[in-house]
């Protein structure tokens, strides 16, 4: 990936040109923590780049004010972006995080309490820190959100194979043919209705892997606000922390 960062405030905004052996053509997409993205073929000619922004010019404003509008609050961090708290409002959870930089041995991460977390060891490696908080996502996942889902399952008469927990970028939820469902561990940020949103529709998945109207019509017998929840889930990213994807 190559950035462009222009001054502030003009136009184009700052964005990364992202070289995607897929794409056929140059395409534009803009999320809340990346940015701008300019996808592009290979061998593509960069230098038609500008025009190409100029054309979208006004979907790029207009999307760009849509993420801002919807942007939270975020919780205190460190300079580098780094949570000094983590919350998980489903389950009305709130860790203070803690950092402590020791002399000797790579960071290391533990529940020093009920409500806090302790960071210790290289905590000046921000790499290592986003990966062992993201690890520890992962474990309370497995903690909150698969005893939930089990319950959910059991009380709507729904059988799988298994289910686990993963940090995926994109996909909130996925089943296999073979009834193994996956939750994305950043679902633990989002409101309760949500949460249970994609793990109904993943549990329809059990009976029809695909999205037929036959599909559509089991999620509405279990959910029947469904379209409205599909509607709030296309901003459910304004849910999750920054530094959860990456970003600082």
């Amino acid at each position: 990936m190559v950035s462009h960062n222009p001054e502030r405030g003009s136009f184009p905004p700052p964005y990364t040109v992202q070289v995607s052996a897929r794409a056929k053509h140059a395409r534009l997409k803009m999320t809340p923590h990346d940015g701008l993205i300019v996808v592009v073929p290979q061998g593509f000619n960069k230098t038609h780049i500008a025009s190409l922004l100029s054309r979208h010019e006004l979907w790029i404003r207009k999307t760009a004010a849509q993420l801002d509008a919807h942007r939270q609050e975020p919780l205190p961090s460190r300079e580098n972006g780094l949570p000094c708290k983590v919350v998980f409002p489903h389950c009305s959870e709130e860790w203070d995080v803690e950092y402590t930089q020791t002399a000797t041995g790579e960071a290391a991460i533990k529940e020093s309490s009920a409500t806090s977390l302790l960071l210790s060891g290289d905590v000046a490696n921000d790499v290592l820190c986003r990966k062992l908080l993201n690890s520890w996502l992962k474990h309370r996942a497995v903690m909150l959100m698969l005893p939930s889902f089990e319950k959910l399952a059991t009380s709507l008469d729904f059988d799988y194979a298994e289910a686990k927990v993963r940090l995926q970028h994109s996909r909130w939820g996925s089943c296999t043919s073979g009834r193994v469902i996956t939750l994305n561990t950043k679902l633990l940020f989002l409101p309760e209705y949500l949460i249970r949103h994609i793990m109904v529709h993943e549990l329809c998945h059990t009976v029809h892997l695909n999205h037929s109207r036959a599909f559509w019509a089991l999620v509405q017998q279990h959910d029947p606000l469904w379209r409205i929840n599909n509607r709030d889930m296309k901003s459910a990213w304004k849910y999750i922390p920054a530094w959860v994807s990456g970003k600082p």
